[in-house]
């Protein structure tokens, strides 16, 4: 049995390490061939400080041969919840002015490479990975005064998984998860998912140009 399993772990690597060396091909032969650009909107919903937060971001970057997309980002963090740090005399689940909040924020910018292991004329699933620098902020306050802010460096990397719908040409219907993993403070990890519509800004640009040079 557990030579049965041994061996089951070495084709298992085997496979892996050439789907692996596969995709690098053929990103490496990616770029290398045509290219579009493109813009879009980048929102997800994560997890900081065991917190739900919204994070928003702008994408902008190249499609090659319309499978492997090299891109920068901007995110920035919205919280509208503040956590408890210290409550060192209102007692179990209550507040008085000695309660003392913190209220996260996250900001930085990444630079990815996002690879379509499927890519049809309606689908699209991806493996999205990029590595960023930025900062984390934590403000920390009572009910009556501001106490003060706490700023550390971040460079998270950012691992997912992504699924697509192109519904008409100027709009996509997604999903994802992923994780986001930080080399400067582990404060700042956290999963994210995102579920909504996308809109091809690039595309409608660059038909709306068509149209007008045919006139």
């Amino acid at each position: 049995m557990k030579k049965a399993i041994v061996i089951f772990l070495v084709v298992l690597g085997h496979e892996a390490g050439a789907q692996v060396r596969h995709m690098l091909d053929s990103i490496k032969y990616d770029l290398k061939q045509k290219r579009e650009w493109y813009i879009c909107l980048d929102g997800k919903n994560s997890v900081i400080r065991d917190l739900q937060t919204k994070i928003f971001g702008l994408q902008y970057g190249y499609m090659y041969n319309k499978r492997t997309n090299l891109y920068v980002n901007y995110y920035t963090s919205y919280n509208t919840q503040d956590q408890i740090l210290s409550n060192p005399t209102a007692g179990y689940n209550k507040r008085d002015s000695n309660t003392v909040f913190v209220s996260s924020k996250l900001t930085y910018m990444n630079i990815g490479c996002e690879y379509y292991f499927m890519n049809t004329r309606k689908w699209r699933m991806s493996f999205p990975v990029g590595i960023g620098i930025g900062q984390g902020r934590d403000e920390t306050r009572t009910s009556k005064k501001y106490l003060g802010i706490d700023k550390n460096t971040v460079i998270p990397i950012d691992l997912g998984y992504t699924i697509n719908y192109k519904i008409k040409w100027w709009v996509w219907a997604g999903a994802g998860i992923g994780t986001r993993l930080s080399l400067a403070s582990n404060r700042y990890n956290g999963p994210y998912y995102y579920m909504g519509l996308s809109l091809r800004f690039g595309e409608m640009y660059n038909r709306a140009r068509a149209w007008y040079r045919e006139q």
